[in-house]
């Protein structure tokens, strides 16, 4: 006489699978105690989860800090630039929007955007146009990483940068030719900087949200001013891609380019 063996167990489910939005705390396992690491920064998810992952004050809280949480937007074709400024007005214009006032203004014709003057023309239209009020816009040259610009972020202010990007995204040294835009949400101080807060380079970190990542990211601010600063010349490879770009006099290494120069957003 046959007998059928029993079934066998079903398998256990899947892990939480999300490729649409960043993972949550909750999300994580939870054999992992949360407040071993970074419990200063555990309201907040994403910016647990950055400073964990680059060892930023996971034992104790910072000397100082300012954060302020954007929601991600994905960039479609060359928009690092109109993404990172759509993600400052909280998406009240989108990308699409202002890709449409960058052809008739002749900024741009496929979403680059090469002229820091530009993008704060561009970005005092957006402004008016989201209704948001007492927010300014300013044009900075003369270095990311100096005392004046710290104590702007740690007192509210937010930053449109320019800098060469990395197959990480990380800022990098590549003379121009990776630029990409990012938006500085918020400034980390780990240790008392005593009477220099430029005295470590390594002391200053920057959180920052860019057009290819849905995650938050944190960068020294010494590397991403090195890198603002190292834009001097559009990529060779762009320049015979097929597609045509709106480059200013003098290119992005002069004047009205993106070298040495960034955009400060004070009022939000």
């Amino acid at each position: 006489m046959c007998t059928i063996p029993p079934a066998p167990p079903p398998p256990p489910p899947p892990l939480p699978v999300s490729s649409s939005s960043p993972p949550k705390l909750s999300d994580f396992s939870p054999t992992f105690s949360y407040s071993d690491i970074c419990e200063w920064a555990a309201y907040e998810p994403q910016l647990w989860e950055v400073c964990a992952k680059n060892d930023i004050c996971l034992h104790e809280a910072p000397f100082q800090y300012k954060y302020k949480n954007f929601e991600s937007i994905m960039q479609i074709g060359p928009t690092c630039g109109l993404v990172a400024l759509s993600m400052l007005l909280n998406g009240e214009v989108t990308p699409e929007e202002l890709l449409n006032i960058t052809k008739m203004k002749g900024y741009s014709n496929n979403g680059e955007m090469f002229s820091c003057k530009d993008m704060a023309k561009l970005a005092e239209q957006a402004i008016s146009l989201a209704e948001i009020a007492n927010l300014n816009c300013y044009v900075k040259t003369g270095g990311i990483f100096c005392e004046k610009i710290i104590l702007e972020l740690i007192n509210g202010a937010t930053l449109l940068v320019a800098y060469d990007a990395d197959c990480n995204h990380s800022p990098c040294l590549r003379h121009g030719h990776t630029a990409h835009w990012a938006l500085v949400c918020g400034i980390v101080i780990v240790k008392d900087p005593g009477n220099s807060y430029t005295a470590d380079p390594s002391n200053v970190y920057v959180l920052c949200r860019h057009g290819k990542s849905r995650y938050l990211s944190a960068w020294t601010l010494d590397e991403l001013d090195k890198s603002n600063n190292n834009l001097w010349e559009f990529s060779p490879k762009k320049q015979e891609d097929g597609i045509s770009y709106v480059l200013p006099e003098g290119g992005i290494g002069g004047e009205n380019g993106l070298r040495g120069k960034f955009l400060l957003f004070k009022g939000l």
